[in-house]
């Protein structure tokens, strides 16, 4: 029963401290409501606000400071995120103007193979080349067309610039071209200007050989060689339309113990540069 009252008495001895600060601090903000506009409270809380404002400058300034970090950072995710979105852009913008380049290569190398075909007396077919080779030491290339497209050993291949060989192999889909500068071809040639004859023939090099020019013939330097149309079913296995330019002589051998001469032959086509070409059915 003693430690029941002990336990009332301190439970009461607080309940009158709290009222004793409540009733001081309720004293205090009814003193302080009174005599907020008497000049000593107002000089006490001009000098407080005096004294806080350099504190709320500083506070201030550190969170506009990290509101415009934050800002930057934002800014700064937000540029990488159009930067990243532009170079996108760019890559397919220079991806597309490289395919459409290449579309009009395309069209312009058909257009011109599209003029040779009128030009010729013989069903031709319009053949890619797929393969050729990089060294020079094989004097063929490989089209992507063959015998499913109608093309047969045989047949004259030609650019828009003048003749490129003859089919020398075919497959169902593909077809290997013996090219004009190969040792084992020949064509039935016409030097243009003085309607000289002669053979023209492959030899290891970048340059073709005119042989059997008669010495009485007129032949000059830079003159356009161009085929006969003629074969005599023997070296001329497959009959070159006529009319086809086959080059320009640069060079010539007059040889005094002959009654021929020879004419060097630059090819009219770049063969290492062979895109698109033209097969002309000629075989029979």
């Amino acid at each position: 029963m003693a430690a029941l009252g002990q336990v009332r008495d301190r439970s009461a001895r607080k309940d009158h401290t709290a009222l004793r600060q409540f009733a001081v601090l309720f004293i205090l903000a009814l003193v302080l409501l009174v005599s907020r506009n008497t000049e000593l409270v107002q000089g006490a809380s001009g000098a407080v606000t005096t004294a806080l404002v350099p504190a709320q400058r500083a506070l201030a300034q550190a969170g506009s400071s990290l509101s415009g970090f934050t800002e930057a950072i934002n800014e700064i995710q937000t540029l990488r995120a159009d930067n990243a979105r532009l170079h996108d852009q760019v890559d397919q913008l220079t991806l597309e103007n490289v395919r459409l380049r290449e579309q009009a290569v395309a069209e312009q190398q058909a257009v011109k193979l599209d003029a040779v075909a009128r030009t010729v007396a013989y069903q031709t077919i319009p053949a890619p080349v797929i393969a050729r080779d990089p060294t020079g030491a094989m004097q063929t290339i490989v089209l992507g067309a063959g015998s499913s497209d109608g093309i047969a050993v045989g047949d004259v291949v030609v650019s828009d610039q003048g003749v490129v060989g003859r089919v020398s192999q075919v497959g169902s889909g593909y077809s290997k071209v013996l090219l004009v500068t190969d040792p084992g071809s020949a064509v039935s040639a016409i030097v243009q200007g003085s309607r000289a004859t002669g053979i023209v023939r492959g030899q290891y090099g970048d340059t073709l050989v005119m042989d059997w020019i008669l010495q009485t013939e007129q032949v000059s330097l830079g003159d356009v060689v161009i085929t006969a149309g003629l074969s005599d079913g023997k070296d001329l296995r497959s009959l070159y339309p006529k009319g086809l330019v086959i080059g320009k002589v640069v060079a010539l051998d007059r040889s005094q113990n002959s009654a021929y001469k020879t004419a060097i032959v630059l090819p009219a086509v770049d063969l290492r540069r062979l895109e698109h070409v033209l097969v002309i059915k000629t075989a029979p």
